[in-house]
């Protein structure tokens, strides 16, 4: 996935409904100032804890509030009638986001990765990696790293690109949407070349439209625009 192409709300949103455990719920996610708003019921305690991980793992997210979260039946954890196991084929001290939370951590830790547009995700003991990283060598060192926590069997890099400054492109405002601040010289074809790898009036005119730019040619320095996305890549084209 092209790492611009959704805001946080959004690749939240999918990293819940990846989640076998939490597709079948019915979450409400928003996100401001940084912070997801998860809104639901879900069946005991634990699947909070799981929700929080998940979150955590999306660039963009800085915090958790799980307040509007309802346990089925209103049951607290260890309270009677709590089963104790998170779904199906789930013990009760199996934690299925332990992986992801120890990659996120170790990718983080390293100053090459961690400004870099990252997802860092779990299915089963696969860690699966989407985003962005400035190049090769900052791939295979993700991967490494993913790889080499205890119990990861595999690394899943498919939704994981090269996108030379990836990380200087990785700024995203309060609600966790990818912004960028003009600078001298600056046109907003040269801006859209930046993101979808694609300096046609489509793709200028789809940053104009999210910004009501009124004419595309007029920016100023120091203006900050809202870039809308592509989930397709910089190969893509909006037309």
């Amino acid at each position: 996935m092209w790492p611009f192409g959704k805001n946080a709300k959004g690749r939240l949103e999918d990293a819940l409904n990846d989640q076998e455990l939490t597709a079948k719920l019915d979450m409400q996610v928003s996100v401001e100032n940084k912070v997801a708003k998860v809104a639901g019921e879900v069946p005991n305690e634990r699947y909070k804890n799981l929700i929080k991980a998940i979150a955590r793992g999306i660039n963009g997210i800085e915090d958790v509030d799980l307040s509007a979260i309802r346990v089925a039946g209103g049951a607290a954890e260890g309270a009677a009638g709590q089963t104790g196991r998170m779904g199906d084929g789930e013990s009760d001290t199996a934690d299925p986001s332990a992986l992801a939370k120890a990659a996120l951590e170790r990718i983080k830790a390293e100053p090459t990765l961690q400004n870099n547009p990252l997802d860092v995700l779990q299915k089963g003991s696969t860690v699966v990696l989407r985003g962005a990283v400035d190049s090769q060598e900052e791939f295979e060192k993700a991967k490494s790293l993913a790889l080499g926590v205890s119990g990861v069997t595999g690394v899943d890099d498919s939704g994981l690109q090269v996108i030379a400054h990836a990380s200087e492109l990785n700024v995203t405002d309060a609600d966790g949407d990818v912004v960028y601040t003009v600078v001298s010289g600056d046109t907003l074809s040269h801006i859209a070349l930046k993101y979808y790898g694609d300096a046609g009036r489509t793709s200028y005119m789809k940053i104009a439209e999210a910004n009501g730019l009124d004419d595309p040619n007029k920016i100023r320095v120091g203006q900050q625009l809202k870039i809308p996305g592509t989930t397709k890549g910089p190969e893509a084209r909006l037309a």
